[in-house]
Order: structure tokens, then C-alpha cells, then sequence
């Protein structure tokens, strides 16, 4: 186990340190931490995870990820958005919290990662190397801030964590506002043409976010993974915590919803044959 340079490794540590048990893991856990470490390394620069409800998203891509990233790194910015300011301003204090305990400035002694003693809000603080980690919900202002750093290496990125609410996914307005908000304003806020874009997110609509992102929509290639509840075999993604008989049992009883929450394949409202 080397946690200061395996995402994986680093959040199976913390998280025991932090909650005094084991990581239930799952295969797809590590999905989305080999895909993560792709986008620290440069490899892919517009990433999209699909993946169902309750699967720990936003624990590993939200705050783990960027508190890894900010200990490679200090002098790194992020920009973490969620449907809520609330949501976003929690990610955004969960990253200061795991950046602040001893285990992990341990595993970082080299860099020494050290947040600034007047970083005292809960939706931004800022390192003494420079670096950000800022929380805005959708269709927030970001003035005057940034995500990632000038140059060819990748430092900081923009984190799109469900930037809408199932309850709303589908409003016409909601998602064409949540579109017209990345392309107006958070897509501006790259101090790179080459920082790093993640989205994460349950497919809510064929037309959300990710499914406009897929087909096209901004112009720009982007790697997609997709975790169904229910693999091609029948099994399912995590049986520890979603038992193939109670997916079953979900899809039966909302066959639409499933399909894009569970099994990231969103379909059109009143089905098809």
C-alpha cells in the first residue's frame, strides 16, 4: 500500500482514520479511482462517471479525490460544483477536514500541504502554496476565481458532482439552465485550456448534462464510464450493499427510473418497445 501515490490506497487509509471501520469496497470503486488517477496524470482531460445512487460518488470523487490531488500537489485549485450551494460548500469542507488531520499531512510530509490560517469559510479555503478549493452550486457566480493552474501539467480541476436534482431532471427549464450555466460561466473558468473537467452523476434524462456532454454538446471528446446496477451477467455492481433481488425489485417497481438512475441508460418518458 502506498496511499501518497495511489488514489485507492490513499482513500482505504483515510477512510478508516476517519471512520473507525473498513471501506465496504466494490469493483467499481476501483473504476473510478483508475479513471481519477488518468486525469491527474494528464491523460484524459474530460472525463464523465455514471454511476447509480448511494455507490460513495461524491465521497471518493468530491473529497478524496481533491485532497489527494491538493497533497501531489499543494498549489492546485479546484472548483467542486452540486445541484446545492449547500451540497458543494459541504464537499468543499470535507476536503479542508481530511487535509487538516495528522494522518494525512503524515502521508504528505514531503510536500507539506498547509491550508491558510484565514481560511475560515466553508465554501473556499486556500492553501499556502496558492492553491483553492472553492463550492458553488449551479448557476452560482464564480468571479475572480479559477480551477486548475497555467502550463501543460494538470493542477486542480473542475468537479461536477449531480448538478441536478432527480426531482427536476424532467423540467425542460432546469436542464437547459444547468447546460446554459457550464457553457456561460463554469466552462470560462478553466486558467487552462487543458484543466481537467469531471462530471459525476445518475443519468436522469437522455438529455442531462452528461448526455448532452456525450453527444457533442460543447464540442469536446469526453471519456465516459458507465456503472449499471445490474451487470450484462445478471450480478450486481456492489451485492454487499444492492442485492441483485432488491435492484430486481426497483426496477419492477419504476422501470424509468431505473433505467437512468440504476443503470445509467436513461430512456424516453412513457418507454419505448
Amino acid at each position: 500500500m502506498n496511499p501518497a501515490s495511489n488514489l485507492y490506497d490513499f482513500i482505504r487509509l483515510l477512510f478508516f482514520e476517519q471512520h473507525k471501520k473498513k471501506l465496504v469496497e466494490a469493483p467499481h470503486h476501483k473504476t473510478i479511482c483508475d479513471a481519477l488517477s488518468r486525469v491527474i496524470t494528464g491523460k484524459v482531460k474530460r472525463l464523465i462517471i455514471n454511476v447509480p445512487p448511494r455507490s460513495g460518488k461524491t465521497l471518493f470523487v468530491s473529497q478524496y479525490f481533491p485532497a489527494f490531488w491538493m497533497g501531489l500537489n499543494p498549489a492546485s485549485n479546484f472548483i467542486l460544483t452540486s445541484y446545492s450551494k449547500t451540497l458543494a460548500s459541504n464537499n468543499t469542507y470535507a476536503v479542508r477536514d481530511i487535509m487538516r488531520s495528522e494522518l494525512y499531512q503524515s502521508v504528505f510530509a514531503d510536500t507539506k500541504p498547509t491550508i491558510r490560517d484565514d481560511s475560515q469559510a466553508r465554501d473556499i479555503f486556500r492553501t499556502t502554496a496558492n492553491g483553492m478549493v472553492y463550492g458553488v452550486g449551479s448557476g452560482g457566480t464564480i468571479t475572480g476565481l479559477g480551477a486548475g493552474r497555467m502550463g501543460n501539467t494538470p493542477a486542480g480541476c473542475i468537479i461536477i458532482d449531480d448538478p441536478i436534482k432527480p426531482d427536476e431532471a424532467l423540467s425542460d427549464t432546469v436542464r437547459n439552465s444547468t447546460i446554459e450555466w457550464f457553457r456561460g460561466t463554469l466552462e470560462s473558468r478553466k486558467n487552462s485550456p487543458d484543466t481537467p473537467i469531471v462530471v459525476v452523476m445518475q443519468r436522469l434524462h437522455e438529455m442531462d448534462i452528461a448526455g448532452w456532454l456525450e453527444s457533442g454538446g460543447n464540442g469536446e471528446d469526453w471519456e465516459v464510464i458507465k456503472i449499471p446496477a445490474i451487470r450484462d451477467d445478471g450480478t450486481s455492481f456492489w451485492e454487499k450493499q444492492f442485492p441483485a433481488d432488491m435492484l430486481r425489485r426497483l426496477e419492477k417497481s419504476s422501470p424509468y427510473t431505473f433505467a437512468g438512475q440504476y443503470q445509467q441508460e436513461p430512456s424516453p418518458r412513457g418507454g419505448g418497445f
